[in-house]
């Protein structure tokens, strides 16, 4: 984050003024950073980007520099949803308007990129996930109508599968079935490991590390689960 469009963003959007806005300034600058190895201390280089890792304030910072960005995102009628740094987009259409619908998602994610230029912050291209949800019957009779990639900077990314969303995977019809049999392959590995050393824990012992490292698995988000069938439920059971 550069200082300068953030002093300015806290200023002008968000009325951050007088004292106020001197402290933020006065936290932000004339700070430095050294890299020590052993008895050896580099000598210290100003740091003019970015803010203390680590702090309190960082992620409010970072919300309130990238606020605008929502701006840009509904100019195009996009759906947005941000946790941190992570930025999901989504937009629905009945099926005869596919191709529309990828192009005005093209346009937003274009847009986005210009806009993080423009406030010195990069977009990782090749990290991003692209996703098209519909029914299984649909989608069939969809693949014709759109292109196999949607381009991000000078990123092809491919159409998947499946991706991850705050450690819950959703496939491309929603059916939950990637991640159960995520989910019941990571307790089950939790399982073999604490079983390997099972002579060596008391009952409490082990309840604990059962509780810690696979029913919080399984209570994590299940709410999502809500309304999938009875198969996928009896795996995790």
């Amino acid at each position: 984050m550069d200082h300068s469009i953030l002093l300015h963003r806290l200023h002008h959007d968000f009325g951050i003024q007088g004292t106020a806005l001197d402290w933020f300034s006065s936290y932000l600058t004339n700070r430095t950073q050294s890299v020590s190895i052993h008895c050896y201390t580099s000598e210290p280089a100003p740091i003019s980007f970015g803010v203390p890792q680590g702090s309190v304030l960082g992620p409010v910072l970072f919300v309130l520099y990238t606020a605008s960005l929502s701006t840009v995102i509904e100019k195009h009628s996009v759906l947005h949803h941000s946790y941190a740094d992570d930025s999901q987009l989504q937009k629905s259409a009945p099926p005869h308007q596919i191709p529309d619908l990828f192009l005005s998602m093209q346009k937003c994610i274009d847009d986005i990129k210009s806009w993080m230029t423009l406030n010195k912050l990069k977009l990782n291209d090749d990290k991003t996930e692209a996703m098209i949800v519909s029914s299984g019957r649909k989608s069939r009779s969809l693949s014709f109508s759109f292109p196999d990639f949607i381009t991000v900077g000078c990123a092809s990314v491919p159409l998947s599968d499946s991706v991850k969303n705050l450690g819950v995977t959703f496939d491309c019809h929603l059916t939950m079935k990637t991640h159960v049999s995520n989910l019941v392959r990571s307790a089950n590995f939790e399982l073999r490991r604490i079983s390997s050393i099972r002579h060596l824990l008391s009952t409490d012992a082990t309840k604990t590390l059962v509780s810690a490292f696979v029913l919080s698995r399984l209570d994590y988000c299940n709410s999502l689960l809500f309304g999938c069938p009875q198969c996928l439920l009896n795996k995790l059971q």
